[in-house]
């Protein structure tokens, strides 16, 4: 499938490669265009740069966590409307945390959990938000 221009764009956070070419070869199948990131510095310069259809991002990045990345998201009101999962293998107290911020989806994730994620994020409607999160 060619990219087009006016496709929806992923951006996923992870530092696990398998991880990260997985999510993107998910979004690329229904359609999306994608950009990989294996930390959060260089999602966030792209930020600013530009907005995604939905942010995907690994609790546990090298440079930072997936759940603060949120947080801070939903703290800035030019960001706060981008849908954003966090995928974690955590316990289910940051589960709980995380949780207050964005949909978490535990790893290992079944992928019919991601797609989920992204027919939602069309929507737009705010039901990306309960979409498949799981919590343990």
């Amino acid at each position: 499938m060619q990219d087009r221009a006016d496709a929806p764009v992923l951006f996923v956070v992870d530092d696990d490669i398998a991880t990260l070419e997985l999510l993107r070869e998910v979004a690329h199948a229904s359609g999306w265009r994608s950009v990989g990131f294996t930390r959060l510095g260089p999602l966030r310069a792209a930020l600013d740069d530009g907005r995604p259809t939905l942010v995907i991002v690994d609790d546990d990045l090298p440079d930072g966590r997936g759940g603060d990345l949120a947080r801070e998201l939903r703290s800035d009101p030019l960001l706060d409307d981008i849908p954003l999962v966090v995928c974690t293998a955590a316990t289910s107290v940051r589960l709980a945390e995380i949780g207050t911020w964005a949909p978490v989806v535990a790893k290992p994730f079944e992928l019919n959990e991601i797609e989920a994620f992204l027919a939602a994020a069309l929507r737009r409607d705010g039901s990306w938000q309960s979409s498949g999160a799981t919590a343990g």
